[in-house]
């Protein structure tokens, strides 16, 4: 319905909003929809933004990997349209960062972000700046990752609107968490979340309450901790949303460690690999075996101290 004296969004606007609200599934029908409405006709813009929100569900539900593999069955977008252009190697080199595949991944999420500047589009801009901070991080590179995500706080009170302040909060507080600021990473992270709890972005918060959790586990608090993770669980298990799902499973085995309870630990570091694999994700596969492998020494080392020899 159109409101007098105002301009009605974009279908493809109301879709994409729907997805970074969490409403995958209502995103994912809107895109099927237009997509096989537009055809091969229509605007090649709007046809661009609705694969491009079916990719980005693809990536959340089922990998990096499947979402390049569909971005490759598409013919690319005609190099006038400089804004799918851009948006389609910001997407690329973000999945190719996951994949750890990190010289590709900059060279692409360098190239979109000339295009965005060049072309003023700053939100895009915004968005490429939280796509290669990410991949930063990914890589150990906090300086880096900091700087880029306070870049895109810059362009995000410039642009307006939750998603791109939002993400540039949670960037910069998980920052602080990694390198166990807990205590200066809390407020961040909880203006993060204030910002998602506004509009209702329910995986959104569901990805801060996890990182609060750190934060909590961190400074000896696992009741609170679990209490979050568990509610991050639920809401990530629910949407099928696997790179964050497992992030929380692993997160939960984590609290178990701190309480010296290794196998419920070792449990949930397990599964948490499982769905590592299953993505092809190089960075949690790693930490997850490594956690393993903590666990498990934590354990003999336990049986020893119960067991000591004698010479």
């Amino acid at each position: 319905m159109t409101t007098i004296g105002t301009t009605p969004r974009p279908a493809f606007d109301l879709a994409r909003e729907r997805m970074r609200l969490g409403d995958l599934d209502g995103a994912s029908k809107m895109a099927e929809t237009e997509i096989q409405r537009i055809g091969s006709s229509g605007l090649a813009a709007d046809f661009w933004q609705y694969h491009f929100i079916r990719a980005k569900i693809l990536g959340s539900r089922e990998g990096a990997e499947r979402a390049l593999k569909y971005f490759e069955s598409l013919f690319p977008p005609d190099v006038a349209d400089v804004a799918s252009c851009a948006e389609l190697k910001m997407h690329c080199g973000y999945y190719r960062g996951y994949l750890g595949e990190y010289e590709h991944a900059h060279r692409l999420l360098g190239e979109a972000e000339d295009m965005a500047r060049g072309a003023s589009l700053s939100e895009l801009l915004g968005e490429t700046y939280l796509s290669r901070a990410f991949i930063f991080f990914r890589q150990k590179d906090y300086v880096s990752s900091q700087r880029i995500y306070r870049s895109a706080l810059d362009v995000a009170g410039s642009v307006g609107g939750w998603y791109l302040l939002g993400y540039a909060r949670w960037g910069i507080g998980k920052i602080l968490m990694i390198r166990e600021c807990y205590r200066e990473a809390i407020p961040s992270l909880e203006e993060s979340l204030t910002i998602f709890e506004a509009v209702g972005a329910s995986l959104s918060i569901a990805m801060v309450w996890s990182e609060l959790a750190v934060c909590h586990l961190g400074l000896g608090d696992d009741i609170l901790a679990m209490e979050l993770l568990q509610k991050s669980e639920s809401v990530n298990c629910e949407a099928g949303v696997l790179h964050n799902y497992q992030v929380v499973l692993a997160n939960i085995g984590n609290v178990y460690l701190h309480r010296g309870d290794h196998f419920a630990a070792i449990s949930y570091y397990q599964r948490a690999l499982a769905l590592a694999r299953e993505i092809k994700d190089p960075v949690s596969i790693k930490k997850w075996t490594r956690n393993i492998n903590l666990a498990y020494a934590r354990i003999r080392l336990t049986v020893d101290q119960q067991n000591p020899r004698t010479a």
